[in-house]
């Protein structure tokens, strides 16, 4: 069974960013907590719990856990509440399928600005000091600090389009949570660090030669690669999972309940 990450301790510390409202805050808080295995597979959640631990009234927590149940990293079970969900095979690959199609049409047009001048060498400098973070420190690097600099790295490529609504799509399918949910509680991703590292530099190469072709190819063998991986990691934990459960049952966490 591969190793378990080390639980982080600000999990669960509710720490809100300018302008964002009060629901807001709470669900990234809590989308966090699910991501980074605060909650176990199928944990309830109880809205009375979480106002308690927070010190904020019910309202924002119910709105937050709706908002968490529309995007689907929480179900609603009839006279059970809320429960903490898991991705499926056919959502990785559905949601990998989409990313790929967004990222080769912002990349293009990405290459189109740059080509005009309309963007500098300064965008892809930025994109190149995400990937020197990546890879300063990668084995104490936490998972937490990987996933969200990864993240960064791609979306910054969708940003630089500069084409709202396609930002905005790329924002909605929540793609970097997911890949950061189903590595959770594994270490596959990195021994990982290699490949990606240099998936990534050939996808700063075709940029760097506003290269269409060599873009494309860089992204499709890169996610291609990627959902193999994510796809991998799902089964294994899914197993993982059957093994813990057919084990000894770990104790409940201070925001989960006894079930009735």
């Amino acid at each position: 069974m591969p190793t378990l990450v080390r639980e982080r301790p600000e999990l669960g510390e509710l720490i809100g960013k300018p302008g964002e409202t009060l629901t807001e805050t709470l669900r990234r808080t809590l989308l966090e907590m699910i991501i980074f295995g605060y909650f176990k597979r199928g944990a309830r959640l109880y809205p009375e719990k979480i106002a308690e631990h927070f010190g904020v009234s019910l309202t924002p927590v119910r709105e937050a856990l709706m908002r968490l149940a529309a995007e689907g990293f929480i179900e609603t079970i009839q006279r059970r509440g809320y429960h903490v969900r898991n991705p499926d095979a056919k959502q990785v690959l559905e949601l990998w399928q989409v990313r790929l199609a967004m990222e080769l049409m912002a990349g293009e047009i990405m290459i189109d600005r740059l080509a005009s001048g309309e963007l500098g060498d300064s965008a892809i400098d930025e994109m190149q000091q995400i990937q020197a973070r990546l890879e300063a420190d990668p084995e104490t690097i936490s998972h937490k600090d990987h996933h969200e600099l990864n993240g960064s790295f791609h979306q910054l490529v969708v940003e630089f389009s500069d084409n709202k609504l396609l930002m905005a799509a790329y924002r909605g399918i929540q793609m970097q949570v997911l890949s950061g949910w189903i590595q959770r509680g594994l270490e596959s991703w990195r021994t990982r660090h290699t490949i990606d590292s240099g998936e990534h530099r050939a996808i700063l190469a075709a940029l760097r030669a506003r290269d269409k072709d060599a873009y494309a190819k860089a992204m499709r063998n890169h996610l291609s690669r990627s959902l193999k991986d994510a796809q991998k990691d799902l089964a294994i934990r899914n197993q993982n999972d059957i093994e813990v459960k057919a084990g000894e049952q770990p104790g409940r966490l201070a925001l989960e309940g006894n079930e009735p």
